[in-house]
């Protein structure tokens, strides 16, 4: 990846983190700014202390070594633009509208700009798999892709065959579930994809799992806080609370174990 072609989403993406710290920042510390239930807000809460603690200084770490030739911290930038791409389109579609909408524009914006161009610029061909032990992240970003599938698509069929509706729509009392929406559109179908693509040893299926397994650390982080959240204050008992340790601790351990066993075959490692 050159300078020159970098230099636009990574312009990009400080302006999408320095506006995502901003928007976590209101969240957390001007108490009147969500008007969504306790469930909900509970959600926002925990999504706002993992974006301000966690990926915002990620970030910043990452998009400083994307200037050096190493293309594992392109990776985890792209990563982490995933999660601001997914996590404030649960703000932009889902929040009940306040002060700070015009941020989740901006920031949903920005990422999308920043996965499209970073994703284009990226020399997917050159980056290779050193072991067939990668097959392992394959069966784990698959089995996730399952979990959600059999979280999310039985109350869908309860609702059509006996018109009850899912318990997340009417804990969250909005028109409709953005979780299914936006894991069954785009979390499980790119799982899917990067997994099969990563068993195939697919140059393409390295990338799409680096960046999914960034996801599931970064997300799993937010939905094992926020459960932590909504048990301390009663209002849940959540029984998938190991699930999202596991997909926590698994998607860490993953990238971990993806990146000792990549390597780019440029000399220059681009």
């Amino acid at each position: 990846m050159s300078g020159q072609n970098l230099k636009t989403p990574v312009y990009l993406s400080i302006m999408a983190t320095i506006l995502a710290a901003v928007a976590s920042g209101i969240g957390l510390f001007n108490g009147d700014l969500y008007h969504d239930n306790a469930f909900v807000k509970s959600a926002w809460y925990a999504n706002d202390w993992v974006t301000l603690v966690v990926v915002v200084p990620l970030l910043m770490i990452a998009l400083r070594l994307s200037k050096s030739g190493n293309f594992k911290p392109k990776l985890i930038w792209l990563g982490l633009m995933s999660y601001l791409f997914y996590n404030y389109a649960f703000y932009l579609f889902g929040a009940a509208f306040n002060g700070v909408f015009l941020l989740y524009v901006a920031i949903y914006t920005l990422s999308v700009f920043v996965l499209i161009l970073g994703l284009m610029a990226l020399p997917v061909q050159e980056i290779i798999g050193a072991s067939k032990i990668l097959r392992g992240i394959s069966i784990f970003l698959m089995l996730i892709s399952i979990i959600l599938c059999l979280v999310e698509i039985p109350p869908c069929f309860a609702f059509i065959t006996k018109d009850k509706m899912p318990e997340i729509v009417i804990k969250s009392q909005v028109h409709t579930s953005i979780v299914y929406a936006l894991d069954l559109s785009f979390v499980v179908p790119t799982m899917v994809l990067g997994a099969i693509l990563l068993w195939q040893n697919n140059s393409w299926g390295i990338v799409l799992s680096a960046i999914m397994l960034v996801k599931c650390f970064t997300y799993g982080l937010v939905l094992t806080f926020g459960t932590l959240l909504l048990m301390k204050k009663g209002i849940v008992n959540d029984p998938l609370l190991p699930v999202w340790i596991f997909i926590t601790v698994g998607g860490l351990v993953g990238l971990f174990i993806l990146f000792k066993n990549v390597k780019s075959v440029s000399l220059n490692n681009f």
